[in-house]
């Protein structure tokens, strides 16, 4: 397996206009959506052959390659509920002592944080996951997830603070985006995934 990380490309919408070339934005969309459901199939009638090839790329590749086709799917889709737990996954991963400092600042702020998991835990949901083989509730881990960054974002709303970081992404540098984040795993947690609105 492939375990160096790429950061994903993401184009804004001015770039996609100077781009010589057809760009399918509907089968980058379609490509998107079918991944997410492979990996998360809920209640969508996924052809074999399909989950199959997804769990050999994950395998081969890692998740990174697929997580590249999340980028520009709206916040409360399977997809775009995947980004954000992606870019999760891989602060957490990656840079566990701004992890640490953060969840322990919170702590010692005397937030609430019952039923909060620590980085470890969150980061194991997500390994589990983007195994290509999970069989959980995708649900708790939206939800686990939810609890996780608003805990953070008592203290420190924002999540990356530099444009050069390699997890900065539209995500990730916007205002607020560890309070956003977390607001956005609450409403697909709580208005889309526990209804059957994927």
């Amino acid at each position: 397996m492939n375990t160096s990380f790429r950061r994903p490309a993401q184009l804004r919408p001015e770039q996609l206009e100077v781009i010589d070339g057809d760009v399918n934005i509907e089968a980058k969309l379609e490509l998107a959506y079918a991944t997410a459901h492979a990996l998360i199939p809920f209640d969508a009638d996924i052809d074999d052959a399909v989950a199959a090839r997804l769990h050999q790329v994950i395998a081969n590749e890692g998740i990174d390659v697929v997580a590249e086709s999340w980028v520009d799917t709206p916040e409360t889709s399977l997809p775009g509920i995947l980004w954000r737990g992606y870019l999760l996954r891989e602060w957490i991963r990656r840079f566990s002592d701004d992890v640490r400092q953060r969840f322990s600042a919170a702590q010692k702020a005397g937030v609430e944080h019952a039923g909060v998991l620590d980085p470890s835990g969150v980061k194991k949901l997500w390994d589990r996951v983007f195994s290509g083989s999970f069989d959980g509730d995708f649900l708790d881990v939206v939800r686990q997830s939810a609890r996780f960054t608003d805990f953070i974002a008592s203290v420190e709303p924002l999540w990356i603070a530099d444009d050069d970081h390699p997890l900065a992404t539209e995500v990730t540098r916007r205002h607020t985006a560890m309070a956003r984040t977390a607001q956005e795993f609450y409403l697909a947690g709580e208005k889309t995934f526990r209804h059957g609105q994927v």
